[in-house]
């Protein structure tokens, strides 16, 4: 049996990109369908917002009339509105550096700590988006104003007779089913499909980051304040409660992410740089992980009582992270910015990152048409890019300073400065949303650049002339940084205790 339909728009991947921009144009007017081979709720990971991605946010639902996403701003309005739909509280990042034993130790100034406050209250908070209930929840508001979900659909098949003629063939509960539109949006991340069937190619060796990952959901994870507390430390001088953050572990090899839910469940991961070793390659990702923790003494500590839990129920491996593709779209199709690449969780840039591109694709679609939709296309394309390009550096000369905190921590003032510059010029636009993370800014760009080559550069022989290289370097970033410090980096009342860096 072969049915037909006709819409404006196909978007692949029901995800929380997908299907935001599925709500946002259906409740626009459009006619879209949306098109996933799997099922809501899925597990999936990607769980860390920002300021950036609930300024977009918030933005977008004011704009499009979509009240129903404005909740998911602001953790207080999340809990009091939608308690059923699982989140963490995010008041920002903190940092707990390892040192070369694999070891966790605090001192008087804090020199193996970093916290950075994004938020001014719980209240106010960012949010751990625990996905399978949020991606179900946009899902359910893009059906709700109108928008058709196919889900489980199997062999795919994608025709481009012509253009603005698309057909997707698919099948589906044991029938075969063809939609066809004018135009179609791949959201469907690391697979791909349309631009894998365009035969987009892969830039992924322009990258300098790489790393891989071992990752799933765990219960009974102790808080890592009952964990600092219980090793003697005090963290009376931390800026809010380190588990209402991004927690992340350090070590020279690579880090581990924390991320704690309201109902104790724990979102964890452990990036390696450059890759896993042979041994763990060829263990199963469950044996690769209590090898990992069996050389990691202090994480050991704080996961002894940690037990899988049942829903993934798998602990999952991935081969190098990092992806990038040529181009974001084309005359009739585009790209979300998670289909054209990814660079790595460390910065939390994803959400915010695909909501950017989500508002400028949005405001594409809906408002333009002919030569100019070619035109700002083609500008939306080499926007993404250029951004992805911008995240690698910022990532990548993190993953370079792991060995020396002070380093690690001048370097991320990087990624703080551009975030606060970008929500800063995001509040005072009025016309065209800015591009991410001031990536179109060429003074910041090659600030970034250059200091990355000269990173690479500094002596790594352990000596006094490497630190006394590592701390001009360190103050070099500061002085040059200086146009786009707004909230006062490199200076707070308390060695590495930032207490807000953002607007609410």
């Amino acid at each position: 049996m072969n049915s037909r339909s006709t819409y404006d728009l196909i978007i692949l991947g029901s995800g929380a990109g997908g299907s935001l921009l599925a709500g946002i144009l259906a409740r626009s007017g459009m006619c879209v369908a949306i098109i996933d081979h799997r099922k809501h709720p899925r597990f999936t990971i990607g769980e860390s917002s920002t300021p950036a991605a609930n300024l977009i946010l918030r933005s977008l639902s004011l704009k499009y009339n979509l009240p129903e996403l404005l909740p998911l701003t602001r953790f207080g309005d999340w809990q009091n509105c939608y308690p059923d739909i699982l989140c963490g509280c995010k008041r920002g990042f903190s940092y707990f550096w390892h040192d070369s034993k694999n070891e966790y130790s605090t001192a008087d100034n804090h020199q193996h700590e970093l916290l950075v406050t994004a938020n001014s209250s719980r209240e106010k908070a960012d949010t751990q988006w625990y996905r399978p209930d949020v991606d179900q929840f946009l899902s359910n508001v893009a059906q709700k104003h109108s928008a058709s979900l196919f889900e489980n659909a199997k062999q795919i098949e994608i025709e481009h007779p012509a253009q603005q003629d698309w057909l997707v063939t698919f099948n589906r509960e044991a029938k075969s089913e063809t939609l066809r539109s004018r135009f179609i949006v791949d959201a469907t991340g690391e697979n791909g499909v349309l631009l894998n069937r365009l035969n987009v190619p892969l830039i992924t060796e322009k990258l300098q980051t790489n790393s891989s990952v071992i990752y799933s959901h765990w219960d009974h994870v102790v808080p890592v304040e009952e964990w600092i507390i219980s090793r003697g430390d005090s963290c009376q001088e931390h800026p809010f409660l380190v588990d209402d953050s991004a927690v992340h572990h350090l070590y020279s090899d690579g880090w581990m992410w924390q991320l704690r839910f309201e109902n104790g469940l724990t979102s964890l991961g452990f990036l390696s740089q450059g890759g896993f070793n042979d041994e763990i390659n060829i263990a199963t990702p469950a044996q690769a992980w209590e090898s990992l923790l069996q050389s990691k003494p202090s994480i050991s500590t704080l996961l002894s009582q940690a037990k899988l839990a049942p829903f993934p129920g798998k602990v999952y491996r991935s081969g190098r992270l990092q992806r990038l593709r040529k181009t974001a779209c084309g005359p009739d199709w585009a790209a979300l910015p998670f289909s054209v690449g990814f660079i790595d969780p460390l910065h939390s840039t994803g959400i915010a990152h695909t909501f950017s591109g989500i508002e400028r694709l949005s405001q594409i679609l809906l408002e333009e048409s002919g030569t100019q939709q070619e035109s700002s296309l083609k500008k939306y394309s080499q926007g993404i890019i250029e951004e992805l390009r911008l995240i690698d550096l910022l990532v990548a000369g993190c993953y370079e300073s792991l060995s020396n905190f002070p380093l690690f921590t001048a370097w991320t003032m990087l990624y703080f400065a551009a975030a606060t510059t970008f929500e800063k010029r995001y509040q005072l636009n009025s016309g065209s949303p800015p591009a991410f993370l001031c990536a179109n800014d060429v003074k910041f760009v090659t600030l970034v650049q250059e200091l990355y080559k000269a990173l690479i550069k500094l002596p790594r022989n352990g000596n006094s002339k490497e630190q006394t290289s590592v701390d001009n370097f360190i103050n070099s970033i500061k002085q040059q940084l200086a146009p786009f410090n707004h909230v006062g980096l490199f200076e707070p009342d308390v060695p590495n205790m930032y207490r807000y860096t953002s607007v609410d």
